[in-house]
């Protein structure tokens, strides 16, 4: 007999527990949720076992009748309860995964696993092209790139901010700054091979952070032009609210200018699945001028 396990609805508000949980909240979480549903009988022949948090993973265990069986599309159903329940993004933002498993006779017939990211829909498509050549702050570069489908595009609103994409918590800005002088590529390569050079242009760049943590950088091309790459963390101040951010940029060095691609946001589980999207977005970018002969 096909049966679908219904969906659990807690007794008590997640939503109350902090922004980001640690590994022990989840443990505080999983004892109440244990409490609550221990015992619970769903009808027909399925009854909550118990729960438990194994790391960032909350565990429920449930005992099933001898005519129990799961259905082929089980997995997304669950996943599909999760998100009508409304806790998905808890989930997600907290970086917690989910297990299901079945138990006849003390046997375990079914397991279910779900991470994190399955728990939330991200768009990684890309529109039509956009271009800032003429921008009164491109300072003469012309550069044209994809944005995403979905996010809102608007003009910079500080200095040497060309445009920027809005999603939520999370942006991706264009800023054009003066080099100090016209470099060629092969020049620029040669600068970014000596690390007192890349290390005083990423002390420059995590300034604007509190407590900043370097968590890799790269020399890469974007269009041919050398770029320095680098992730970094830090916390930053916004009307006496404190915020843990996590950043992305590529440093592009474009003839006599520095093309800054940035993207921020919490440093949650959210900025983690969005970084590839952020390289979908860099990957797109395009310097016509070079290819007019």
């Amino acid at each position: 007999m096909k049966l679908i396990l219904p969906v659990i609805l807690f007794y008590f508000n997640l939503i109350s527990y902090p922004q980001s949980l640690s590994d022990n909240d989840i443990k505080v979480l999983a004892q109440k949720i244990n409490n609550e549903l221990q015992g619970m009988d769903f009808g027909n022949g399925i009854n909550v076992k118990g729960c438990y948090a194994l790391g960032r993973t909350l565990v429920y265990q449930y005992l099933v009748n001898e005519d129990w069986y799961a259905p082929n599309n089980m997995k997304i159903d669950l996943i599909e309860n999760i998100k009508k329940s409304g806790y998905s993004e808890m989930y997600f933002n907290n970086d917690i995964n989910v297990e299901y498993q079945y138990f006849y006779e003390n046997r375990l017939r079914e397991k279910i696993s779900i991470n994190s990211y399955e728990l939330v829909d991200l768009n990684f498509n890309l529109g039509e092209y956009i271009s800032i050549d003429g921008h009164p702050k491109s300072k003469g570069v012309n550069l044209k790139l994809r944005p995403p489908i979905g996010w809102q595009i608007e003009e910079g609103d500080r200095p040497n901010i060309v445009q920027k994409f809005l999603f939520k918590n999370n942006n991706y800005m264009i800023m054009v700054k003066d080099n100090i002088m016209f470099f060629s590529r092969n020049e620029i390569r040669e600068i970014l091979s000596d690390d007192e050079y890349v290390n005083e242009f990423l002390s420059e760049a995590s300034s604007l952070l509190t407590n900043p943590q370097l968590l890799n950088y790269r020399v890469v091309s974007v269009d041919k032009y050398p770029s320095l790459e680098f992730t970094m963390r830090g916390e930053m101040e916004r009307l006496g609210i404190k915020m843990s951010i996590k950043q992305k940029c590529w440093m592009v060095f474009f003839e006599d200018k520095i093309v800054y691609l940035q993207c921020g946001g919490l440093d949650n589980n959210e900025f983690t699945a969005l970084e590839k999207l952020y390289d979908l977005i860099t990957y797109s970018v395009i310097f016509p001028e070079q290819y007019d002969y």
